[in-house]
């Protein structure tokens, strides 16, 4: 049972969604700057009403931005983790810490299709120079999280992500080449940022198949805007 329509719920439909052993809740706040106590209550009121009509395996989707110094206070990493602890709650939970997903969808929220944008349209924004980000694609998500759910795991919270990341600076240069354009930007000399503890991640995508080394934030990067050049 999938509960969602946006980029996460889509990538496990194929799997999951006339299976009713399992619930993926991929629904709720998804942009990071939101501080609205009105989305924040109706996302817990609907994982609160989901948990309880549960009877197999719930699934959650949290975010590695709590383990950031610079972003875990936020009004968003307060009510994730909050949110944590109902799902950890239930008998048969599992919770997924994930970084910046990448993948096709019209949000103008997540980080690479703001980057995306602004540089497409030539509008200004600022760049934290020192800023780390890790990314990893959301089919490689589906893959990964789903052998995880098959294997059994339950209670826990794990880090879903590529091992290492990538200043933003990186990801913007990179990003110029793929869309074949210079950014408009100013530079901010600050930081911020975690790197995942992708361990048990790359176990899994190692036996999948799934490189998430080497250079793989580029490689998911051209897979979604190489093609707009």
């Amino acid at each position: 049972m999938i509960v969602g329509n946006g980029l996460i719920a889509e990538a496990f439909k194929a799997r999951y969604e006339h299976d009713r052993t399992v619930v993926i809740f991929a629904s709720g706040v998804s942009n990071s700057s939101e501080t609205s106590e009105q989305a924040f209550l109706r996302e817990r009121q609907l994982l609160l009403e989901t948990l309880r009509a549960t009877e197999g395996k719930f699934v959650y989707f949290s975010t590695c931005s709590l383990t950031d110094a610079d972003r875990r206070a936020t009004p968003y990493a307060v009510h994730k983790l909050e949110m944590e602890s109902l799902v950890l709650a239930y008998r048969d939970a599992l919770v997924f810490r994930l970084p910046q997903v990448v993948g096709h969808t019209p949000n103008p929220h997540t980080l690479t299709n703001f980057i995306a944008s602004r540089i497409a349209n030539a509008e200004r924004f600022s760049l934290w120079t020192k800023a780390l980000r890790s990314l990893i694609d959301v089919d490689d998500i589906a893959s990964i999280a789903t052998a995880m759910i098959d294997r059994g795991f339950s209670g826990q919270v794990i880090d879903l992500a590529a091992p290492g990341a990538l200043t933003m600076m990186e990801l913007v240069e990179t990003m110029e080449r793929m869309l074949g354009e210079k950014g408009n930007y100013d530079l901010v000399d600050r930081g911020g940022g975690s790197i995942p503890d992708a361990t048990l991640a790359v176990q899994f995508a190692n036996e999948l198949g799934i490189d998430l080394c080497d250079d793989y934030p580029e490689r998911v990067l051209r897979k979604y805007y190489g093609v707009r050049r």
